[in-house]
């Protein structure tokens, strides 16, 4: 019985995880989703780039200066990856302007800060 419970289990599991890959897309917005779910998106964006780069994963894992080939293909195939295997793919696929301006002030916070230094000055 428990046996019987514990395939049905992991049938499940493995039936949730294809319904959530076929419902990401590289155009998900990423406001309505789950860390890992943004992950995968994220891996999802980066294999559309490199075929669209007519280059294999072994070729762009070394290009990328990557320990292994494995660590890229894993990357695709689950999203998970360190950040800084994370920063050389984005080298090499020429994007680091696009990690430069993550976590930047923005303009809101910006005008924000200064109305509050202004704010202090009036009192």
């Amino acid at each position: 019985m428990s046996d019987e419970l514990l395939k049905k289990l992991l049938l499940s599991q493995k039936n949730a995880k294809k319904r959530l890959k076929n419902k990401l897309k590289a155009n998900s917005a990423f406001g309505t989703l789950t860390d890992d779910e943004i992950a995968k998106v994220s891996a999802i964006r980066a294999k559309e780039l490199r075929v669209s780069q007519n280059k294999k994963q072994i070729d762009f894992s070394k290009e990328a200066m990557l320990s292994s080939p494995t660590t890229y293909s894993n990357f695709e195939q689950k999203g998970a990856i360190s950040m800084i295997n994370f920063i050389k793919i984005m080298r090499t696929f020429g994007r680091l302007e696009e990690l430069e301006k993550l976590l930047l002030t923005t303009t809101k916070e910006e005008i924000d800060r200064l109305e509050k230094g202004r704010r202090e000055r009036v009192k």
